[in-house]
């Protein structure tokens, strides 16, 4: 059990925390940086979540070296309202990986970060012109001793940091009710998404059942480059991952023998073998592919099927950061959908803020959005694709950019809100990468 203390100067994550019996939040929340450093002295803690603005004597980097001093092994989770490429360099080099920005953080992002036996540094871009000139600045010091006092005299310019699309590594369920169009949704998320970010992105299909995703992107089931013996019913990524898996030599550095690569993005092949679904796929087997694929993938899509008696099924929604949860916009799906939702939460456990609704092939007669989420409860709906839409790429758009995939403006537009635009130099590559 992970014993926990947080110091976020409120109380509201503490109280969510000790809902869960699987953690052990040993102390009130804190309010201030000294009762920290006190308390560390005779709490051994695992997990000591911080807020960068709680109130101290000490900037982060230094209230970070005091709480190392006192416990260099407990993990330190920081959510701050803004952070600079500096300060955020320096912590990742002292081992703190999990930074959130506190305007788009949710508490389920926060649990994660707590349940992951290893953190997963953040990826972003850096233009490192501080780092350059200081480069250019030895090399012209071994030759010219005049030339390095011209040099020194240019101003040194701000290092600036660009986000790109991905903050974070997001495992997507894709779950619905029989006959919704998940299927498509989940292939049509991640083209879409391939084209508005630079996000590595896997489409794994988990529908051991009925799995149809090679169909509709019409590519093969069965992987170019394995070398596997398998029977020619029971070909596709997902049970040569498994016979690889059995055969003891399956990671992160195979993967590529078992994908296919979609346009932008790489596709898992689901399973139709009953023998296999039956007798072969298993949890382990699961949990195995995803901590592979946590290494080479920011985001992780996977499309369930939606028989619940599937055990894919119920460890997909249980593993995923976020549901996404396609309905039809009447009566019965969405009787169907509570139903569902239900088993999912009180039975699986699922964390009920994790599940979101897109609504799939909406007419003019159906229900307004709020009465959806009204009689479900307070589900938020993440947006919806009109019936027989032909161009819904810009649905697709609006659906990611409310669940915060894709940013709402460009990198170009951010940076010319920042004070430091006029310090910096933007070269074409920057700016075409960026667009």
């Amino acid at each position: 059990m992970k014993r926990i203390i947080t110091a976020m100067g409120n109380d509201v994550l503490n109280n969510e925390l000790k809902r869960y019996s699987k953690y052990d939040v040993i102390l009130e929340d804190i309010v201030c940086q000294d009762i920290v450093i006190d308390k560390l002295l005779t709490n051994e803690a695992d997990i000591l979540i911080i807020s960068g603005l709680l109130q101290g004597q000490w900037n982060l980097e230094e209230f970070v070296d005091k709480i190392k001093s006192k416990n260099n092994l407990i993990r330190i989770i920081i959510v701050t309202d803004e952070i600079d490429s500096t300060t955020r360099r320096i912590l990742e080099s002292k081992n703190v990986l999990d930074i959130f920005i506190d305007s788009t953080v949710e508490i389920p992002d926060i649990i994660d970060a707590i349940d992951r036996e290893e953190t997963i540094k953040k990826k972003y871009e850096m233009i490192r012109e501080n780092e350059e000139l200081y480069d250019a600045e030895k090399e012209v010091k071994k030759e010219n001793i005049i030339k390095e006092k011209t040099y020194k005299e240019k101003p040194v310019k701000e290092s600036f940091l660009i986000e790109k699309a991905v903050q974070k590594q997001e495992i997507i369920a894709i779950s619905g009710i029989p006959g919704a169009g998940k299927s498509t949704i989940a292939v049509n998320l991640c083209k879409v998404l391939s084209q508005k970010s630079d996000s590595k992105i896997l489409l794994i299909d988990l529908d051991t059942l009925n799995g149809n995703i090679d169909e509709i992107l019409q590519i093969s089931k069965v992987p170019k480059n394995i070398e596997v013996i398998i029977d020619d019913d029971k070909k596709s990524g997902i049970n040569y991952a498994s016979e690889l898996i059995i055969k003891n030599r399956f990671d992160s550095n195979v993967f590529d023998e078992v994908i296919i690569n979609a346009d932008g993005f790489d596709v898992l092949t689901g399973n139709t073998s009953l023998h296999y679904c039956q007798n072969v796929l298993k949890e382990e087997y699961y949990n195995k592919i995803l901590q592979s694929a946590k290494e080479k993938y920011d985001f992780i899509v996977i499309d369930t099927s939606s028989n619940i008696f599937l055990d894919s099924t119920k460890w997909a929604l249980q593993n995923a950061n976020r549901i996404l949860f396609v309905t039809e916009n009447n009566y019965l799906s969405i009787k169907k959908m509570q139903q569902f939702t239900n088993i999912i939460i009180n039975i699986w456990g699922v964390y009920k803020q994790k599940i979101e609704i897109i609504v799939n092939k909406k007419s003019k007669n159906d229900l307004e959005i709020e009465i959806i989420s009204k009689i479900m409860e307070g589900l938020n709906v993440a947006g919806e694709i009109k019936l027989n839409e032909e161009c819904n790429v810009v649905s697709y758009e609006k659906i990611l950019s409310n669940i915060n995939y894709i940013p709402k403006k460009s990198i170009i537009e951010r940076l010319k809100n920042n004070m430091f635009l006029s310090n910096i130099k933007l070269d074409k590559e920057v700016i075409m990468h960026a667009n």
